[in-house]
């Protein structure tokens, strides 16, 4: 007989981070602390891979939420011995970085248009959730505290850049408040975006001293295109300096 599996939709993920947010815990709390599931099942929940009806309904029990209202409907629900297909090194590691932080509403897109294209803002900025390609938009993100910045984005082709350090935010070290991207002292105003619809993520580490990564970009550089090495080595410096805070979001492009 076919084990019965469960995936968790888009909808339903998005419930569940933020279910995670309430409690202030991170995917990597629910594996070594909650002790619910292995890191690799909780990975595989985040990220809409079926897992067994009875872990995936035990991870929304301990998260306080209907398994119901996550789990894609059971009309479209996967049956199968063998339903889960193997994650690339690339996408394991990186899942396992975004388990590391919090998704957090301190940060995100905000669309611009020819005639505010000046540096300034709104007291109460509203983040976009889902954009179009041609869109131009700038990154915005609210710091609690000053800090060293390094932003990375995956993008809908699951690659993933570099973008803070690099000629787009040369000023790494940043004050408390809201901070753009790009910078004003960036080659560009403004982001268009471009490429194939789909989710991205911003993922932010702000750190009191300088990331000590030997890849880094210069302040010249262009976005650097980072592998699962570049992922490693910055997953072990996060896990060895308990100050860093970590935060990321997701939005779609369409």
């Amino acid at each position: 007989m076919p084990k019965r599996t469960l995936a968790a939709s888009p909808q339903g993920i998005e419930k569940a981070k933020y279910a995670l947010l309430r409690k202030n815990w991170t995917q990597q709390t629910l594996a070594d602390d909650v002790h619910v599931a292995s890191w690799a099942t909780i990975s595989k929940f985040f990220n809409g891979i079926p897992i067994s009806y009875n872990l995936f309904t035990e991870i929304c029990t301990i998260l306080e939420l209907d398994w119901q209202d996550i789990a894609i409907p059971s009309n479209l629900d996967i049956t199968t011995e063998n339903p889960e297909q193997p994650l690339t090194p690339l996408a394991e590691i990186w899942h396992q970085l975004q388990s590391l932080g919090h998704p957090s509403e301190k940060m995100g897109l905000v669309l611009v248009k020819e005639e505010t294209l000046g540096w300034s803002w709104q007291n109460k900025t509203i983040y976009e959730k889902s954009v179009s390609i041609g869109n131009k938009i700038r990154f915005e993100i609210n710091l609690e505290s000053p800090g060293h910045l390094l932003l990375i984005q995956k993008d809908t082709l699951e690659k993933i850049w570099c973008f803070c350090p690099s000629c787009f935010a040369p000023q790494t070290y940043l004050t408390q408040g809201k901070t753009l991207l790009p910078q004003e002292d960036s080659p560009m105003k403004s982001f268009q975006i471009e490429g194939t619809p789909g989710r991205e993520t911003i993922f932010a580490v702000i750190t009191e001293s300088t990331p000590i990564l030997n890849w880094l970009p210069n302040e010249n550089d262009e976005p650097l295109e980072l592998t699962e090495t570049h992922l490693s080595e910055l997953c072990d410096f996060i896990i060895h300096n308990s100050t860093c805070k970590i935060m990321y979001t997701e939005y779609e492009i369409k």
